[in-house]
């Protein structure tokens, strides 16, 4: 995210009225704001955050065709009827070619669309790589200043390591299938620890009994936190409708746990320390390579790396001092005035 520089654009007073007032409008065109124009962010989380009220988010996550927008829709459809406001971000997969992305999580979800009380958009994932587009957490911020008390926010198909849903969700339900393959394969690295609902869907279908004892055996062997313990597994088929009481039930409970206990504030300071940390490491960086034109040479010296086949680290520590001898020389010069 790049910090935007004195006399850049900046968001029409006119839109912050509209949004304060209530305008549906003006909370779609911020949400594209800070899609489309990164350089915006700062300003919209400086106005934002004063009229945030703490909006649980909620992640569904899990490998692609396992019904998680048909999981998504049900539990909005839930949480409206339990008389709170929603919001529901939908990741979709860009194009690597052109960018685009089909948004069809909007299209599977237009049953909810009409009510005044849920508002529903689809984020190409772009340059997302861990199944969030990177604009999501920013939505999320709108989303509860605008007076969303529940955010559903689904990820993209997700394999074993995708996990920027932790960093931006109080809760995940972990979506999965029976005969989807090895699940054991699918478990076996970092997205098996992201769960805090394991939610069988298409329970009605053949290997569901398979996929739970592979499951509970996984648990077991996984040594997961004893302070911990194991995430509850339940059965559903979002299709029908069937079991999706049951989850929004454990998922309310849940929700009600982590503010009693004290997690819910300190997800919301995790989440603030890895914006923070995201932020200066970007604006480090843009700041680095203006001064030295490091990514021209950067293109350079790995071509002449490759070629001769040598160890890029003598480089990554010549250019670690010459940071450092940058920024001491830029603030030493501040500070005698030059």
């Amino acid at each position: 995210m790049k910090i935007e520089r004195p006399g850049g654009r900046s968001i029409p007073p006119e839109l912050w009225d509209d949004f304060f007032k209530g305008s549906r409008l003006a909370c779609a065109r911020l949400i594209t704001k800070v899609e489309n124009s990164p350089e915006l962010i700062p300003e919209i989380r400086d106005k934002l955050i004063p009229h945030q009220k703490g909006a649980i988010r909620i992640g569904i996550t899990g490998p692609p065709g396992v019904g998680k927008s048909t999981v998504t829709a049900a539990l909005a459809l839930r949480a409206l009827m339990a008389d709170h406001s929603v919001g529901v971000i939908a990741v979709d997969p860009s194009s690597p070619f052109t960018g685009g992305a089909f948004l069809g999580d909007r299209v599977r979800m237009h049953g909810l669309s009409g009510d005044q009380h849920i508002f529903i958009r689809s984020l190409a994932s772009r340059d997302g790589h861990g199944g969030l587009s990177p604009a999501t957490p920013h939505a999320a911020d709108i989303f509860d200043a605008f007076g969303m008390d529940r955010i559903f926010i689904e990820t993209v198909g997700v394999g074993q390591a995708e996990l920027d849903v932790l960093t931006c969700a109080d809760l995940i339900i972990l979506v999965l299938q029976p005969g989807a393959g090895d699940i054991i394969q699918a478990l076996k690295a970092g997205i098996f620890e992201v769960g805090d609902i394991f939610l069988v869907n298409k329970a009605d279908l053949p290997g569901t009994e398979t996929l739970l004892d592979s499951l509970r055996f996984l648990f077991e062997i996984n040594g997961r936190e004893k302070t911990k313990s194991a995430p509850p597994i339940l059965l559903a088929s979002a299709i029908q409708d069937q079991g999706l009481d049951e989850v929004f039930a454990e998922m309310e409970r849940q929700v009600l746990g982590i503010v009693q206990s004290g997690r819910y504030q300190e997800k919301k300071r995790l989440r603030m320390e890895h914006e923070i940390k995201e932020s200066i490491r970007q604006n480090l960086w843009e700041r680095f390579s203006t001064l030295t034109k490091a990514r021209e040479e950067i293109h350079v010296v790995s071509g002449h790396l490759v070629k001769n086949r040598q160890s890029p680290y003598p480089y990554i520590r010549k250019t670690c001092a010459q940071i450092k001898f940058e920024f001491t020389n830029e603030r030493s010069g501040c500070e005698n005035g030059e």
